[in-house]
């Protein structure tokens, strides 16, 4: 059983297996590039206020081809699970009971439960080895850009440590499950691919629900870097500021500027200040920007930050394969229960 199961999956085998091999030769091998950028632009070697060195940092990495490897090692990842789905998990059962092969493995003293078993388990643990090898090639190469940018930023997260074992999986099982159901193959990767892409998009939604969030609230600093958006011909002086959000806010979640009740602050602003009226202050919009410095407002940023990568990394990851392991007990049961 398990030699046939590898006939029937050595092309896909042989797939996962370059696919480790090029990530793997590419990434490590341009690394080395990487870290000269990082040494060469002072960022190394800096230990205090490394703004400015890490901006340049990673302007110069992205400007040349390392910035299109960075792009595709993202993409690699992100779509690896939906290739799985499509390609590995919904034909592995469906185009044999579409074609009525199984019988002739089950009449051969072959259990059901072996035979659905071996492909489970051992293309399943094939699909968890080739996700976390390139995960891991591509999440040593690109640390210290995300050194940078951020573990958690939703793409960027994705794309790194474990949490690519776990979608892969979940779609691998996910394609078993409905070429089972549905014993068609086409309809059954078509179907795949919806389920993934819904697996990953909520992700993000539950993402967000798998830690506690962190707060960062400050008085309105006098030289706030943002915006501001009025209407001059608004009665009630409506005014919104945009603030940028602390370096240590990753991910941002919610960012605002509340007055010293916690209400979210819209206004009213002093036309004599702000607008296109404005007659104290100075010219320009630094009149306005300092009137509302002196507001007594507070900037407040829910946010997640680098600090909590690994705890939502393990946690994802515990969903997914918790998920995966359900609807593997639901193809054993389905297969002894349902399938003739």
């Amino acid at each position: 059983m398990i030699w046939l199961t590898w006939r029937q999956f050595r092309t896909q085998a042989v797939f996962g297996l370059a696919l480790v091999v090029a990530v793997a030769a590419v990434y490590l091998a341009t690394r080395s590039t990487l870290l000269d950028i990082a040494r060469d632009t002072g960022y190394t070697a800096c230990t205090a206020d490394c703004e400015q060195l890490a901006s340049q940092f990673v302007k110069t990495a992205r400007s040349g081809y390392l910035g299109k490897l960075y792009q595709i090692a993202a993409l690699v990842l992100l779509l690896f699970p939906a290739v799985v789905g499509l390609f590995w998990g919904a034909p592995l059962v469906a185009r044999e009971l579409e074609a009525g092969t199984h019988r002739l493995v089950w009449n051969q003293s072959i259990s059901r439960n072996r035979w659905l078993g071996v492909k489970l388990g051992g293309i399943g643990l094939a699909t968890a080895a080739v996700a976390g090898l390139a995960s891991w090639a591509i999440t040593a190469w690109a640390s210290p850009l995300d050194k940078v940018d951020g573990w958690v930023t939703p793409l960027t997260y994705a794309a790194r440590g474990i949490v690519p074992i776990g979608y892969a999986v979940l779609a691998f099982v996910a394609g078993v499950t409905l070429g089972m159901l549905l014993r068609r193959t086409v309809m059954a990767m078509a179907l795949t691919l919806l389920v993934i892409v819904g697996a990953m998009v909520g992700g993000l939604f539950l993402r967000e629900q798998l830690v506690a969030h962190s707060t960062y609230q400050a008085p309105l600093a006098g030289d706030w870097d943002g915006g501001i958006s009025l209407s001059p011909d608004d009665p009630n002086h409506e005014i919104r500021l945009e603030v940028e959000p602390p370096a240590i806010a990753t991910w941002v979640l919610d960012n605002k500027v509340i007055t010293s009740t916690g209400a979210v602050y819209r206004g009213p602003y002093d036309p004599d200040y702000c607008g296109p009226k404005a007659t104290k202050g100075g010219d320009g919009p630094r009149g306005c920007r300092d009137w509302l410095t002196a507001q007594n407002l507070h900037q407040k940023v829910t946010y997640i930050g680098n600090d909590k990568f690994w705890a939502l990394q393990w946690r994802e990851t515990g969903v997914l394969l918790v998920a995966s392991s359900l609807l593997a007990i639901f193809c054993f049961w389905w297969i002894r229960r349902r399938v003739a």
